[in-house]
């Protein structure tokens, strides 16, 4: 990649004497693209959906190489910032100019999740509940690790419950979260809380049986019959 220009970005956003956007600076840091941005909001609680778009592709698809405060439920505040991969979203031989445009709207989940299971125990199915949405969304439901997709449950009818079953392969552990999307309007997206994925039986019970062999073996050989002497009989 040998040269990359900016050229403009600006907020496209419900109209609201409440909210205030404005680009502070752009920046070229080697083959990333800074964009500092202050999102002033008189309602505090409320958060965003920001997305970077470019001239690439004539401003379709939101651009995917990017990190910092972009994505869902960005909150308000002053010196935020977005960090482009060029080089990575672009291909390295690209030599030209782009046109940059940020996207934001109010962030309102199109469904809403119940009380969700804090723990996920695996081949053990877990059902999940939510409210919202229409008849008509078709929901792809995917397991998450940060930023990684580790499994989808896809073409789920929006009835307001599913059962959500984790195979062996998923690796316990913390900070998973569900990935929730309409499979024909990929802007309607929620993430679940951080979750936890654990074994269907503890570790523990799985070496309990093998410590009451190896107890039963301890106890047959201690009452194994002995090797002492027995006296001779007495002479008459």
């Amino acid at each position: 990649m040998k040269a990359i220009f900016i050229l403009f970005a600006f907020l496209i956003i419900h109209s609201s004497q409440a909210q205030v956007f404005t680009i502070n600076h752009l920046e070229k840091a080697d083959t990333k693209i800074n964009i500092f941005y202050d999102l002033v909001d008189t309602v505090v609680s409320r958060s965003y959906t920001i997305a970077l778009f470019s001239s690439a592709d004539n401003f379709i698809s939101p651009l995917q190489k990017v990190k910092g405060d972009v994505g869902l439920e960005v909150k308000p505040g002053r010196n935020k910032k977005i960090v482009w991969d060029a080089k990575d979203e672009l291909g390295a031989e690209f030599d030209g100019s782009v046109n940059l445009e940020v996207r934001g709207r109010v962030y309102i989940p199109f469904i809403q999740l119940d009380g969700l299971n804090a723990v996920f125990r695996r081949l053990t199915p877990t059902e999940i509940t939510w409210t919202g949405g229409t008849e008509q969304n078709i929901l792809n439901i995917d397991l998450y690790k940060g930023d990684e997709k580790i499994i989808s449950f896809p073409n789920i009818a929006n009835v307001g419950h599913y059962k959500i079953t984790i195979p062996y392969s998923v690796k316990p552990g913390k900070d998973y979260r569900l990935r929730i999307t309409d499979y024909k309007n990929k802007d309607q997206i929620v993430f679940s809380q951080p979750l936890e994925v654990t074994r269907k039986f503890p570790t523990a019970l799985k070496i309990m049986p093998f410590v009451l062999i190896g107890m039963g073996t301890i106890i047959a050989t201690s009452c194994s019959p002995g090797t002492e002497n027995i006296p001779d009989p007495i002479t008459p």
